[in-house]
């Protein structure tokens, strides 16, 4: 069982951007969520997308008009923003969003969260430490946004199996195994070569945060909850520093 650190360095991070798809189509999508909550600088102007990977919120929130940091674990995917925008002045940094050490500084307006980064926190308590840096770090008035699948519908023992993404000679499959608290995920890549197929696997662990759960546990910490909206299975929400 690999962390999730470990599960995209050795596996997912190479496969990661090709396995989204059309990665311009998500850049709007998300787009699109950022206005129907009404984003735009309205302070400092700075935001700050945690676990932010290939930039699929990064690039539309500098398109808004905001100074970004775009933070992840992954070197590789933070490196692809620059490939695909390359006139972009979006700034990156490797870090660990549980780390007390990166909330230093000017706090930005709008701190980002999406994508299921906080689902690959290790524990309930890893989660609650890492709202209460955030509630620590944040200004009143400033914007605290999530986006997650909430993977509190399947019961213990139960399994699924998917495909996230097919092509000629790659298909890449998702298992799902549920146990207590926590989802085991199997990512599985097969790869067609000249010697016929060839599958590669790799597992981690996804946290179960419902999200009645998740909003008392962000509002028990001085935030309010001002939007919230789902698509395509993603859960969205928008809360305010009090």
């Amino acid at each position: 069982m690999q962390t999730p650190e470990s599960h995209y360095e050795n596996f997912l991070a190479e496969k990661y951007s090709w396995m989204l798809g059309d990665l311009s189509a998500k850049e709007k999508d998300q787009l699109e969520i950022f206005r129907s909550f009404e984003i735009s600088p309205q302070g400092n102007g700075v935001a700050w997308d945690l676990g932010a990977g290939s930039g699929i919120q990064s690039i539309p929130l500098e398109e808004l008009g905001f100074q970004v940091l775009a933070i992840d674990f992954s070197e590789k995917l933070l490196s692809e923003i620059k490939t695909r925008k390359p006139d972009t002045k979006i700034r990156t940094k490797i870090a660990d969003i549980r780390s007390r050490d990166l909330y230093q500084g000017v706090s930005p307006e709008i701190l980002l969260c999406m994508g299921d980064t906080i689902t690959h926190l290790e524990s309930q308590k890893d989660w609650e430490n890492t709202v209460s840096l955030w509630s620590s770090f944040l200004s009143p008035g400033s914007k605290l946004i999530l986006g997650y699948r909430d993977l509190s519908y399947g019961k213990s023992g139960d399994k699924s199996l998917f495909v996230v993404r097919s092509e000629e000679s790659q298909i890449f499959t998702c298992q799902l195994q549920f146990i207590q608290n926590k989802v085991e995920v199997t990512d599985i890549f097969h790869e067609k070569t000249d010697k016929g197929w060839t599958a590669t696997c790799s597992s981690y662990n996804k946290l179960i945060l419902p999200i009645d759960d998740l909003i008392k546990t962000v509002s028990q910490k001085n935030f309010g909850l001002k939007r919230k909206d789902e698509k395509n299975g993603m859960k969205f929400l928008l809360f305010e520093k009090l």
